[in-house]
């Protein structure tokens, strides 16, 4: 009977898996024409890297001579026998995730040599937490502020430079895949946004091996379609796409790990959100119209009179590091009119001006207001149509469009 036994055994009987508590339950399957079956048990439903394997396998027939030994198609991986008939091993800390087949190696009492591939398998998955990005995530070559009123001024090549780096050793084994997106914004000086990208990228801790780590990527980038497009540089690095930003705009930053992957609970605080400033000319030319007030004028007893608008080309310094205009900007154009063409005899005319921009204040101590309003003290040269000129103290209010 023995000479039939073994080109009849290319089936096997492989039973399921166990509860966490260790239970062991099996599942036969039978075939009426072999000679034998062999029920193979492991302990586990699920495995991760660096897991233990306990397998099992039980024969049918106790006296047959033939020798028959578990094997797993794992790379690096070797079952030991423990007992009869129970064999044990370490799932490998760099094996890949996926479904490895169980084979048999049976050696008859001639000394031949099969192998034979069963229908069970071993379920490997990987470790899905997500890892705090303040461990492993630099901005560089200057890593911003995370508060947008000091936000860190950089000149067009400093901007250019901008990119995100992972340091990818700082990511703690068994963390698994990091999934991170990468939102950049720019922002103009009234709060208004100029441009905004989103990037999504993957990271990882290194295996230590560059093929194995590209074929993680690859696999990877395969899994998650949103992640197609990404390049195995930005495993390391991601440049930021800034060109071309409107001077003093602000630029932020956020990082965060992609939730929609839901590879676990949202955390709000788990992200990096940095802020920079795009630096511009220290001299700037604007419009402003404002209302003003005539509080006190030299020649009080020439009769003018005075419209209720005033519109100024204005003159602004502006701080190199800080973007803050200086609170006094200097000015010409009409003043005292009820439009900035109505300019008549008696009825507004010509002024240059000192303006004292006490919102602009405001703001140097970072102190939100809005950015178009201007209120303050100005100091007027005026020169009305036939009438003399005089100086002229008066407070306004306006917006510079």
């Amino acid at each position: 009977m023995l000479k039939f036994f073994f080109p009849c055994l290319l089936s096997f009987c492989i039973a399921g898996t166990a509860h966490a508590q260790a239970q062991k339950r099996s599942s036969p399957l039978l075939q009426p024409m072999l000679d034998e079956s062999v029920l193979i048990t492991t302990d586990k439903p699920v495995y991760f890297p660096d897991d233990t394997l306990y397998l099992t396998i039980r024969r049918e027939d106790s006296t047959a001579t033939a020798s028959v030994t578990p094997l797993v198609d794992i790379e690096g991986m070797r079952l030991k026998p423990v007992g009869h008939d129970t064999y044990t091993a370490v799932i490998p800390e760099t094996v890949t995730p996926g479904s490895y087949r169980i084979l048999l190696r049976i050696v008859d009492a001639r000394g031949q040599r099969f192998v034979y591939e069963t229908a069970r398998v071993v379920e490997v998955e990987e470790y899905q937490d997500i890892e705090q990005l303040s461990s492993y995530v630099n901005i560089v070559p200057l890593d911003g502020s995370s508060d947008p009123r000091t936000a860190v001024t950089l000149d067009g090549n400093q901007v250019r430079a901008l990119r995100v780096i992972f340091r990818r050793d700082s990511i703690r084994s068994r963390m698994g895949p990091q999934f991170v997106t990468i939102r950049t914004t720019a922002l103009l000086r009234d709060g208004t946004t100029a441009q905004s990208f989103e990037r999504r990228v993957v990271t990882f801790r290194s295996h230590g091996d560059p093929e194995r780590d590209r074929a993680m990527f690859i696999q990877y980038r395969t899994a998650y379609g949103a992640y197609a497009a990404i390049s195995t540089e930005e495993l390391d690095q991601v440049r930021l796409p800034l060109d071309s930003l409107p001077a003093w705009s602000i630029i932020k930053v956020n990082i965060e790990p992609d939730f929609t992957i839901r590879i676990g609970s949202h955390d709000a605080s788990n992200s990096v959100t940095r802020f920079f400033r795009v630096r511009g000319p220290t001299i700037e030319i604007g419009f402003s119209l404002g209302i003003p007030k005539v509080l006190y004028d030299t020649q009080a007893r020439d009769t003018v009179e005075y419209g209720n608008t005033s519109a100024m080309v204005r003159f602004y310094y502006v701080d190199a590091e800080s973007g803050n205009r200086f609170p006094v900007s200097f000015g010409t154009g009409t003043f005292g009119v009820n439009s900035p063409i109505d300019v008549g005899i008696g009825r507004g005319g010509f002024a240059v001006s000192a303006f004292l921009d006490l919102v602009e204040l405001t703001r140097i101590s970072n102190i939100g207001f809005f950015r178009r309003v201007n209120a303050g003290l100005e100091l007027t040269q005026f020169f009305p149509i036939a009438r003399r000129a005089r100086l002229l103290i008066n407070a306004q209010v306006g917006f510079s469009p």
